[in-house]
Order: structure tokens, then C-alpha cells, then sequence
């Protein structure tokens, strides 16, 4: 900016008036105007969605939902290689299972898992969970003829 075009205050005072320094350009300023009045101020997406699972009144299913999603997150390599995760109804997690044997050792693990599966939760929790023999996946023939 030329010396003429300068305020006269802002001429006494050498790099004042918008003049860089350094390698940084000054700050600019909002304003308060009519623009901005009235605005509301913004809000974390997470916070919105949460009321609009609230208002739908849905938010319970789907903390459900994503509690039967890490299904084998949460049970582990070993158990989630002869289950999986079918689906939720209600506040039932229906789990398929490959075989009888396992049918028996789950079901005797039932509260533990539930536990895993509620842990932090106060909304959405799952209040049941049903085994189901996998179709086509039950136990092998193991009888010689």
C-alpha cells in the first residue's frame, strides 16, 4: 500500500494498516453485523444425530443394532469362527451357531456374553440372547459304514 493511501494515523506507525510482517498476514476481525446476528452457533454432528435418534424414538434399536454389529469384536476370534451374528428383534440377539456342542458351551456363556455385549450401555441394551443351529453347518458325520 502506498504512503498517500494510508490513514494519516496509520502512516506514523511503520508495518500498521493491513502491512504484512514477516511471512503471516495480520489477523482480520469478524464482524458483528446483521449478517452473523441471529445465527445459531454450530454443533457437533454427533450431538444432532443423537437428538434426531431421540425424537424419532429410535435410538434404543439402534444401539442394539450396533451392539449385534460387534458381535465378533467383542466375542472374540475363536467364538465369532463358529458363530454369527443373524439379527435383532426387539431386545433378542439371535446368534447362529455351527453345532449342537457349541449350541451347549454358548448357552452356558450366555451371561457373560450379554455382559460383553451390554458393557456401558444404558440405552439399547440387549436383554436376551437366542442360539441357533446354522443351517447346513451342523455337526460332521463322524460314523463309518
Amino acid at each position: 500500500m502506498t504512503e498517500e493511501r494510508r490513514p494519516a494515523e496509520a502512516r506514523e506507525r511503520p508495518g500498521s494498516y493491513g502491512e504484512r510482517k514477516g511471512p503471516f498476514r495480520p489477523r482480520r476481525h469478524r464482524r458483528d453485523d446483521a449478517r452473523g446476528a441471529g445465527r445459531p452457533t454450530p454443533e457437533k454432528i454427533g450431538g444432532l444425530v443423537g437428538a434426531l435418534l431421540d425424537d424419532w424414538g429410535i435410538r434404543g434399536r439402534v444401539e442394539r443394532a450396533r451392539a449385534a454389529s460387534r458381535w465378533e469384536e467383542l466375542v472374540g476370534p475363536h467364538i465369532a469362527g463358529v458363530t454369527r451374528n443373524a439379527r435383532v428383534s426387539g431386545s433378542t440377539l439371535f446368534v447362529e451357531v455351527e453345532g449342537a456342542a457349541w449350541m451347549t458351551e454358548l448357552g452356558m456363556m450366555r451371561r457373560d456374553l450379554m455382559r460383553r455385549i451390554n458393557a456401558g450401555r444404558d440405552e439399547g441394551r440387549i436383554e436376551k440372547i437366542v442360539f441357533l443351529q446354522a443351517e447346513g453347518r451342523g455337526e460332521r458325520d463322524h460314523t463309518t459304514g
